[in-house]
């Protein structure tokens, strides 16, 4: 038998805490609300919505959740920042749309840049777009305030290290190229389905001893206008994400009325059940998700609070006036 060190034991919180994100989720942020952010999952989706569109997403995952190290430090827990706009084109047969995001986990920054081109084909029941990504990433780890497992004696203390890795801490910055593709089928108000990935080239970074993983993508969603209440619709959808080893499905229902209210409830396979809710006002929709932890911080944390705010608006082509004119007085 053998027991853990204080040390020890704060180290390996740390480590199983964020293992699910550095394993899978946080090389793609997640998001409750994804029904509402699907150009972050699907290149396919720039100009579907028929306008110009800002969205703009803030998460704060765990809150409360207390993260220690032996350097008495106080990494964060995941914080992900998101803006995007997308806009139909005609004369390109299709749409464009670009996203920042910025996420932070503990001693890890990462900055994503991703510009996105959909071609719509029109359909008898609707369209059909095909997607092509750019992804540009900028990433930091501070190796400086990492701790090996061979670097904790009996006594609590910290002594070298022989990893070669942290030998040589200091913060190191990389910079990243990697690309996505989609396909996005929608019947405008009623239905839609997309399949994505992202990280195609599966860019590896030496200097971080870390390699993007492709992820692959199913999203889809229904509206349904209850016929004897035709005030309200109900809006199903769902979202499965994986890299072929593990997966994750998120599967949702929100009650909408009068085109202005909605509230719903969002279900995370081992890992939360959320509420949402929101409203329409004028060109702008606004909506926030609280997630309670059904998983392994479940009473270790209060939970993730999510709020994003999107702006439309119509971008009308005026007609050209006419270069000559008819005299009607000629015959």
């Amino acid at each position: 038998m053998f027991s853990l060190t204080k040390a020890a034991k704060s180290c390996l919180f740390v480590i199983i805490a964020i293992m699910p994100f550095i394993g899978f989720s946080q090389q793609e942020p997640q998001f409750t609300q994804y029904m509402f952010n699907r150009l972050s999952y699907n290149p396919a989706y720039a100009g579907s919505n028929g306008a110009m569109c800002l969205t703009g997403f803030y998460r704060n995952q765990w809150m409360g959740l207390k993260l220690t190290d032996i350097n008495n430090g106080n990494p964060s827990t995941p914080t992900t920042l998101n803006f995007s706009f997308d806009l139909p084109i005609r004369i390109l047969h299709g749409g464009l749309g670009a996203t920042i995001v910025s996420d932070k986990i503990g001693y890890w920054d990462q900055t994503f840049v991703k510009l996105d081109y959909a071609y719509r084909f029109e359909l008898p029941t609707g369209n059909l777009a095909i997607g092509i990504e750019t992804q540009f990433f900028s990433s930091a780890i501070d190796f400086g305030k990492l701790v090996g497992s061979d670097q904790i004696n009996e006594l609590d203390q910290i002594i070298p290290s022989n990893d070669p890795v942290l030998r040589d801490a200091s913060q190191q910055n990389d910079f990243l190229f990697d690309l996505g593709l989609g396909v996005y089928y929608q019947i405008p108000g009623k239905f839609y389905a997309g399949l994505s990935s992202t990280k195609l080239l599966e860019t590896k970074s030496e200097k971080l001893k870390w390699q993007d993983k492709r992820h692959y993508f199913i999203l889809a969603g229904y509206e349904w206008t209850i016929p004897a209440y035709p005030s309200f619709r109900v809006l199903p959808s769902a979202i499965l994400k994986t890299e072929l080893s593990t997966f994750q499905l998120d599967a949702s229902a929100l009650l909408e009325y009068n085109y202005m209210f909605w509230g719903g409830v969002n279900f995370r396979i081992q890992d939360a059940v959320s509420v949402l809710g929101g409203l329409t006002l004028g060109g702008f929709k606004l909506g926030m998700a609280y997630d309670i932890p059904t998983g392994r911080v479940s009473g270790k944390s209060f939970g993730s609070f999510e709020l994003f705010v999107r702006y439309c608006f119509k971008v009308e082509n005026q007609p050209k006036p006419p270069t000559s004119y008819r005299n009607t007085r000629m015959n």
